[in-house]
């Protein structure tokens, strides 16, 4: 090992030391979000040994679906294992980011190369604005995207600047990694391509043509799993009101990576049109890129193409449910921090040793901060309902959150500010009543379940719950109505035909109609949490 390659090591040493450090709170955390669809709902990633099960969940993601079937076949449910891979994980994207960092200094003839690199991937890895990727274990896709591309992207200035050809062909193998990893790295083959005109300034046609069949090949590959080439859900919004939105949004990304302040996971960035607000920041984004083309600097322009080539599948023409969320600027953002750091490297080195140190350390303290609010669902929208105060999904999922956590009479409180809000969401209703009823309160939870019947009269759940409530106070007849009413909009609602045929079994002595219901549930419910009691409810009722 010569001294280059030994002080490469020892950089990479100090960053994953660093990572660890930072990253020590998180490690405690429990599963959030979206974990209780993507991990813990996900039936799957049980099934380690049927893997074909595991890849047709999602034919897009097989990858980090498998690390999911991974972990949970050494650890089950347990978040720590699943938090720990995730703080491995991003030690050693910092490797990868030093490492890419590293190979464009030296192509581009930085005197203090591996400082460079070393200072950006640092700056990048302590940055809060990836707390969303790391610290939520459903950001993996986000983390396992990022190894894939910056080794893709190494691999390739290594190729393009020295003409490995074995180089080449890991470069485009590790993409097609990333590819079954997350979406965002369809963007790869561009990538290549930005690094040959602005970076090396050597350009190999031919070495490009597997990158244009292999889109050809991903995009027939979903049309021919999924039946479509984007997505066969209705569009969340209009595509020019997601393209203005989208402009707006990406600046917010810029002002976060910039400074950190206001971060949540659910930042309730309005839908627009084109307005001044908008028309501006989409100009702007248009004159910088516009400059980054004519310039042409290795450096600056490299990292603003590819910052936003790295966002373009999540924040240009595909409407996704949020307009915004912190984990899709992860990879990203060190294209930011390389930039940022290139400039300040201009400094005397002790200068720019104290600036990083100085920039690294107040970046460090954000993260441990933000890793923190990360821990627990409450901890998580209590935050998001403090920064978004006029939001009523925010207020909604804090009352969820409180719910779950039987903290009953703050629930209560923030589902009320949620339909305060939106008086028209009958969800903040349902569950208000729901929170309502667990504190005694059945006068307080009927006036909210009944209000959720006047925003949608075919609200199944609330009519269920008045059912349920009707029972429990020993009016069985009034009872009954409400669950036949459920059937009547949703005839295998679940809920409603257990508590009809333990009305009709046990308080109408209607056996015959109790034994039609509960052969419904048994039919069409057997994933509900009240299977085992409605199968006693059937042995008591027949013998």
């Amino acid at each position: 090992m010569n001294r280059d390659e030994a002080r490469r090591w020892l950089a990479f040493a100090v960053l994953a030391a660093v990572v660890l450090l930072i990253y020590a709170n998180a490690l405690s955390g429990e599963f959030t979000y979206d974990d209780k669809v993507e991990v813990i709902g996900n039936k799957t990633i049980r099934m380690l040994e049927r893997w074909r099960l595991v890849f047709d969940y999602n034919v897009s993601r097989p990858v980090t679906l498998f690390s999911y079937a991974l972990n949970f076949r050494y650890a089950g449910y347990e978040p720590f294992s699943y938090h720990l891979v995730d703080v491995l994980l991003h030690a050693l994207n910092a490797g990868l980011a030093l490492l890419l960092g590293h190979s464009l200094a030296r192509v581009l003839r930085h005197e203090r190369p591996l400082w460079t690199a070393a200072a950006a991937a640092l700056v990048w890895a302590v940055h809060p604005l990836n707390t969303e990727a790391v610290s939520y274990v459903t950001g993996r896709s986000e983390q396992l995207t990022a190894t894939w591309v910056f080794l893709s992207l190494f691999l390739w200035v290594r190729f393009s600047s020295e003409g490995d050809w074995r180089a080449w062909a890991g470069a485009w193998a590790v993409a097609v990694l990333g590819a079954f990893t997350k979406e965002v790295a369809i963007v790869l083959p561009v990538g290549f391509l930005l690094i040959d005109l602005l970076v090396t300034r050597k350009l190999r046609w031919q070495a490009h043509i597997p990158g244009f069949l292999g889109l050809l090949a991903f995009f027939w590959h979903r049309y021919d799993s999924y039946g479509h080439l984007i997505s066969a859900l209705p569009a969340q919004r209009p595509l020019d009101v997601q393209l203005w939105t989208q402009g707006e949004v990406v600046w917010r990304y810029l002002a976060l990576s910039v400074l950190p302040w206001g971060q949540s996971v659910f930042h309730e960035h309005p839908e627009t049109g084109l307005t001044l607000r908008s028309g501006l920041a989409a100009l702007g984004l248009v004159a910088v890129t516009g400059l980054a083309i004519w310039r042409r600097h290795p450096v600056y322009s490299t990292a603003w193409l590819l910052f936003l080539l790295v966002l373009a599948p999540s924040s240009s023409f595909v409407a996704l449910k949020e307009t915004m969320a912190e984990h899709r600027v992860h990879i990203s953002l060190w294209m930011l921090c390389f930039a940022g750091v290139w400039a300040l490297s201009r400094l005397p080195l002790r200068r720019f040793q104290g600036a990083v140190a100085a920039l690294g350390l107040v970046l460090a303290v954000l993260t441990v901060q933000r890793n923190q609010v990360w821990a627990n669902e409450v901890a998580l929208w209590g935050d998001a309902a403090s920064v978004n105060p006029e939001s009523c999904e925010a207020w909604y999922g804090y009352g969820d959150a409180l719910y779950k956590a039987r903290e009953l009479e703050d629930a209560t409180r923030a589902y009320a500010r949620a339909t305060e809000l939106c008086p028209d969401n009958a969800n903040a209703w349902n569950n208000l009543g729901r929170a309502e009823a667990t504190l005694g309160h059945d006068a307080k939870a009927e006036q909210a379940w009944k209000q959720a019947l006047r925003v949608s009269p075919s609200y199944c759940r609330a009519h269920s719950n008045l059912g349920q409530l009707k029972a429990r106070g020993g009016d069985f007849l009034e009872a009954e109505t409400w669950f036949q009413t459920a059937l009547v909009y949703c005839p295998r609602n679940c809920r409603a035909h257990a508590m009809l045929g333990r009305l009709y079994g046990w308080n109408l002595d209607e056996k015959a109609n109790a034994q039609a219901h509960f052969e419904v549930y048994l039919e069409h419910c057997e994933t509900d949490a009240q299977i085992e009691d409605v199968r006693q409810w059937v042995m008591e009722l027949t013998w």
